[in-house]
């Protein structure tokens, strides 16, 4: 009898952590889809460390965008300017990555700042070169990007 009950056990443990398993499993996935839908097709690099590396090796320009969970003008930036056509063939010019501000680890690499949406422009040895805070419509962005590299 100790042993059926023994056996039963170990069968509804065995269920029940594959079922955990699989909710973590499809947490993952979804999390990732919106993920990749709130970035609207930009190419953001996957962290800093690693576009900062590849900034190096391409002698480019990096675009930082500093954000936050929950900011609706940092979701407006990437939907409505940075996805933008126009901006996005000019933004093939830079490595771009997002830094989340809530991320000490993240924010320890980029200039002080206490507001977001903040977009910084760095070179590949981590030098800010210049900053834009607030949210720009695609003209008024495409406009700043020309002042920006006339100098």
């Amino acid at each position: 009898m100790w042993l059926r009950i023994g056996v039963i056990l170990s069968i509804i443990i065995l269920f029940s952590s594959c079922s955990e398993e699989q909710e973590i499993k499809e947490s993952i996935e979804k999390k990732s889809k919106v993920n990749k839908e709130e970035n609207y097709g930009i190419p953001w690099e996957k962290d800093l460390p690693t576009a900062f590396e590849k900034a190096k090796e391409e002698n480019k320009t990096l675009m930082i965008m500093a954000v936050s969970d929950g900011c609706s003008w940092c979701k407006k930036m990437k939907k409505r300017t940075l996805s933008n056509p126009e901006v996005a063939k000019r933004l093939e010019k830079y490595v771009l990555v997002t830094a989340d501000r809530e991320t000490p680890s993240e924010r320890e690499q980029l200039p002080e700042f206490k507001h977001v949406p903040i977009i910084f422009f760095m070179s590949p040895q981590k030098e800010n070169l210049d900053n834009m805070r607030g949210y720009y419509a695609p003209d008024d962005f495409l406009t700043y990007l020309n002042e920006f590299e006339d100098n």
